[in-house]
């Protein structure tokens, strides 16, 4: 097992959206308090529009995390599918690596240690070995046919030769 991290401070004019961040995930269950032996430390980044990702600085984890080799891929493997295309849009998935389950036995290696205590993700959080590849796949699973569809980890093109087609192919692509 890894030693524990310690704890690191918040930014003053960040603690109060840090600790209500913590809050929101707890009511989405993406994360919940711990009890881990485990612990990494807080890292935040931030976001467009003045928003925060919490995540946590899982080198010490990552270090001994078997990687997992899913493509991830490059913009330049498709740019050639879309001259014919003449109407485009853009999704930004919402936390979208939230919507896979970790392991009931790796949970508790996702602890996060802060100022407002030990959380511990039942759901995958940025930062992890493996996040991009394992929503990768996911996503490639969902949209798995439609050749309209290109999507680099939590973004999403749909790409289309007119807008009626692209009115059926958005439908299509968001019933997924």
């Amino acid at each position: 097992m890894i030693e524990q991290e310690i704890c690191r401070p918040i930014a003053p004019h960040r603690y109060e959206q840090v600790r209500k961040e913590f809050e929101s995930m707890i009511e989405q269950e993406i994360c919940r308090p711990s009890k881990s032996p485990w612990s990494s430390p807080l890292h935040v980044v931030p976001k467009k529009y003045g928003e925060l990702r919490v995540c946590g600085d899982y080198r010490r984890l990552n270090s001994i995390t078997t990687p997992d080799r899913y493509l991830i891929p490059r913009v330049k493997d498709f740019t050639h599918q879309l001259s014919d295309k003449t109407i485009f849009s853009t999704i930004d998935l919402n936390r979208a690596y939230q919507q896979i389950k970790v392991r009931d036995e790796d949970i508790e290696k996702t602890a996060i240690i802060t100022p407002i205590g030990l959380f511990e993700f039942p759901r995958m959080i940025p930062g992890l070995k493996n996040a991009g590849q394992i929503f990768q796949r996911f996503i490639h699973e969902v949209l798995h046919g439609l050749d309209f569809v290109f999507a680099f980890i939590d973004d999403v093109l749909v790409a289309s030769p007119d807008k009626e087609t692209h009115e059926t192919h958005l439908r299509t692509m968001l019933q997924r």
